[in-house]
This record gives C-alpha cells, structure tokens and sequence, in this order.
C-alpha cells in the first residue's frame, strides 16, 4: 500500500514558517545595534562633505529581511545544503548592501525635502517614499533574491504539464 507524500509546496511553507521563526529571534535580538550601525554608514555616504547626519529616533525593518532571506533559502529543501549554504553566503552580502543603498536613498529624499523653502506637503511626500521604501524593499529584495539563486527551478518545474511529470517520476509517484 502506497502511503501518500505530503505535497512539496506544503513542506515548504511549513519549513519556511519553522525557519522563519528561527531566524527572527537573533534578528531581533540584534535589531537595535544593526539598524544603528547601518544609519551610520549610510549617514556618511550621503552627508555633506564636511558634516554628519544625526540619527535622533530609528525604527527600520532591518534585519528582518534578512532572516527572511535565510529562511527562504534554508527551507528550500529541493535544494541540496551546500548550494543553500552558499546561496546564503552570496546572498547575505547582498541584503546587507540592499539594506544599506534603500537607506542611504531614503536619507537622501529626506534631507532634500527638509531642505529650506520647502513646504509641508513635499516633506511628508518625501517622508512617505522614505517609509514605504524601507518597508518594502528589503523584503522584495529577499524574495527576488531567492528566486534568482534557488526559487527558479521549483517554480520552472510547477510549471511542467502534470503528464510531463509523470512521465518522469519514479514509479509510484507521479504527480
């Protein structure tokens, strides 16, 4: 008697959600410490020459995406763990300049808009980009990285008609 496999695309989002949970808790343990060191860096590069941008209140969602990123690519269990392991490896320096160039672009919105003569209206224009780039970005970023270094394949292969499938699955499981 054939015992029935769990869906794949099921395996994944459990192992997703386990790694997920995982990966949350040391990015929010070092939260505060990252998002201040990564406004520091991105506040020199976008200062100008001469002077320093200073940091009052922070609240970023870093690094966060990057523990979705891990996730992403350590549930990926059609994937063997090596090349997991050296997706994160390529990966992670990416997040980390991703994180750093949206953060470094965010400032710069922000400070051209609280420049003087600017009005009301165009600072909370430029508060809102600043905002909704930071909340957005890292997360597609880690997504779209993702699928580039171990989510297209799972993806090509959901996309192969059913009969190709079985034609190809070892006997007894064909999909």
């Amino acid at each position: 008697m054939d015992r029935p496999t769990a869906d794949p695309r099921l395996k994944f989002l459990l192992a997703f959600a386990a790694w997920s949970t995982l990966a949350f808790l040391p990015a929010w343990a070092v939260s505060h410490g990252w998002q201040h060191v990564l406004a520091g860096v991105a506040g020199r590069l976008v200062a100008p020459r001469g002077s320093e941008v200073e940091i009052v209140d922070l609240e970023l969602y870093y690094p966060m995406d990057l523990a979705v990123f891990a996730a992403l690519c350590l549930a990926s269990g059609w994937e063997p763990w090596p090349r997991r392991g050296r997706a994160l490896l390529l990966g992670a320096p990416l997040m980390v300049l991703a994180e750093l160039g949206v953060l470094a672009v965010a400032m710069t919105a922000i400070m051209a808009a609280g420049a003087a003569g600017e009005d009301a209206a165009r600072r909370d224009s430029a508060l809102r980009l600043a905002d909704g780039l930071i909340r957005a970005t890292g997360l597609a970023f880690a997504a779209a990285l993702w699928f580039v270094l171990l989510g297209r394949g799972v993806i090509a292969g959901a996309r192969t008609p059913s009969r190709q499938r079985a034609a190809v699955a070892p006997a007894g499981r064909a999909g």
